[in-house]
């Protein structure tokens, strides 16, 4: 299976120093090209791994989870290393993703339980519990981080992918908040940005959490100082409102189609609103990356491109509804908090 995709090609001394040169002001032009070599074999090469997990996850979360694997942007994987100086290529531990959708709260500990009791050998390498303890910005969500382990194919050992499982009402929020970000630049999802735009989806998170851990019961909400403190703030400031110009500011071609699981290559262009899809077959992963690779290497500062695989087209857009400007949920909900 793993002759379908790409090996490491050179040692992890060579990834960090390419990591390294990437980011440097002291750079010259042929000097990153040479490093962005480096940087796209050792992204492409989680994605076997990442492949391994995933059906591993599927078969675990079963058929009423949403599953979806991605693997990291180049622009998300530099902005890490310009914020973390001291962070190694190497070390990070999101190039390869899981992304988990679920009903319930109690899903994601459910999911959890049986990935740990599962007999799966990869080495759980870290976890981080967003639910019990939120991230200041209001996120939340459940994440696992696995290192790969395989003696069939040993080349791939010590890759990391990490898991985020998430309720569909935690998505919801994480979808607006990378909306926004997508389509105002603001970098919201790293916890920067606007503070306004910052404070918003803070309440918004709290208002959510509410909602959630009383039974979807909007009376409870209604009746809570968090609500009226969140009234002030969207009347001062208008950021609801900026929220529902987004949604109605793109259109989407789909260049290709895909049959299962597939493939998708999705470039969205902010300066003319559109995304372009570009779809490969399940067995065309060699193919994808290295249009992926060309996409973000030609890409310009308004361009945002991503390679993620589902199950299904209509997944992809249920895993990924950012890119689709799909915040009709998130925005019905909070409008029945205020009216």
């Amino acid at each position: 299976m793993a002759n379908n995709y790409e090996e490491v090609n050179f040692t992890r001394t060579q990834i960090k120093k390419a990591g390294k040169t990437y980011v440097s002001n002291n750079a010259t032009s042929e000097e990153k090209e040479n490093a962005l070599a480096l940087i796209n074999n050792w992204r492409a090469a989680h994605s076997f791994p990442l492949q391994i997990i995933y059906m591993h996850v599927k078969k675990t979360a079963g058929d009423r989870a949403i599953v979806a694997q991605r693997l990291k942007r180049l622009y998300s994987i530099t902005q890490k290393l310009y914020r973390f100086p001291n962070m190694s290529l190497t070390a990070m531990q999101d190039i390869g993703g899981c992304r988990i959708i679920v009903d319930s709260i109690n899903d994601i500990y459910n999911i959890v339980g049986s990935l740990k009791k599962s007999r799966m050998r990869h080495k759980l390498k870290e976890e981080y519990d967003y639910i019990i303890t939120p991230k200041s910005d209001g996120y939340r969500s459940y994440h696992i981080v696995y290192s790969y382990y395989s003696e069939r194919n040993p080349k791939y050992n010590g890759l990391f992918i990490e898991i985020q499982i998430r309720t569909h009402i935690q998505h919801l929020w994480a979808t607006a908040v990378e909306t926004m970000d997508t389509f105002t630049g603001d970098p919201l999802k790293i916890g920067q940005g606007d503070p306004e735009n910052r404070q918003f989806f803070v309440l918004a998170s709290q208002l959510l959490k509410i909602y959630e851990e009383n039974n979807q019961n909007i009376d409870v909400v209604k009746h809570t100082d968090t609500l009226q403190e969140f009234k002030n703030y969207e009347n001062e400031h208008e950021i609801l409102r900026k929220l529902k110009s987004i949604k109605e500011a793109v259109g989407y071609v789909q260049k290709a189609d895909s049959r299962g699981q597939g493939y998708y290559v999705l470039s969205l262009d902010r300066e003319r609103n559109q995304l372009l899809i570009n779809s490969y077959e399940k067995n065309a992963l060699e193919q994808a990356t290295k249009a992926y690779d060309l996409a973000e290497k030609n890409r310009d500062t308004d361009e945002d491109i991503v390679l993620v695989s589902t199950a299904s087209f209509n997944m992809l857009k249920k895993a990924y509804p950012n890119y689709f400007s799909d915040i009709n949920e998130f925005i019905a909900l909070i409008d029945s908090f205020l009216n």
